[in-house]
């Protein structure tokens, strides 16, 4: 069974959405097609980077990168967290490369497990692994959380 991650994040940001807060289902690639056309110069551009979750039940939301990732999943525990960056050519996806960066979530790499067979299911291409992926370390003086990269 797969672990579901709490909210570890700063308290403050706990609270810090509401039901308004833009998030983004993706059912489909067609879903994709729909957020892409609601961002900024989102014509123009090769790459579009999105904060991801996968909520309980196995679904994808996409939120817009400079968002929260528990605003993305509601303040729920989550079995993944990251960015996605969709890569286009001649404004087709052809790819979609993710991270395990999440400093609220803290998700292990080994979430890719779980991440996978949710692309799959949506059809989105992928490399079949992290493009890079984190470990998470918490201070016991501090209690600050450490995004570990490369070793």
């Amino acid at each position: 069974m797969p672990h579901l991650y709490p909210y570890i994040g700063p308290p403050a940001l706990l609270h810090a959405w509401d039901e308004r807060s833009q998030r983004h289902i993706i059912r489909t690639i067609a879903d994709v097609d729909q957020w892409v056309a609601t961002q900024p110069t989102s014509r123009h551009k090769q790459h579009l980077t999105a904060s991801f979750i996968i909520d309980p039940k196995a679904t994808l939301w996409i939120a817009d990168q400079r968002s929260e990732h528990v605003a993305c999943a509601r303040g729920d525990h989550v079995l993944a967290a990251g960015e996605i960056t969709f890569i286009f050519e001649a404004r087709l996806l052809v790819s979609c490369e993710l991270t395990n960066q999440s400093t609220g979530y803290c998700p292990e790499p080994s979430t890719w497990s779980v991440v996978q067979p949710v692309l799959d299911q949506i059809g989105l291409p992928h490399a079949g692994g992290w493009a890079t992926s984190y470990d998470f370390r918490r201070c016991p003086a501090c209690d600050m959380i450490n995004l570990i990269k490369d070793q």
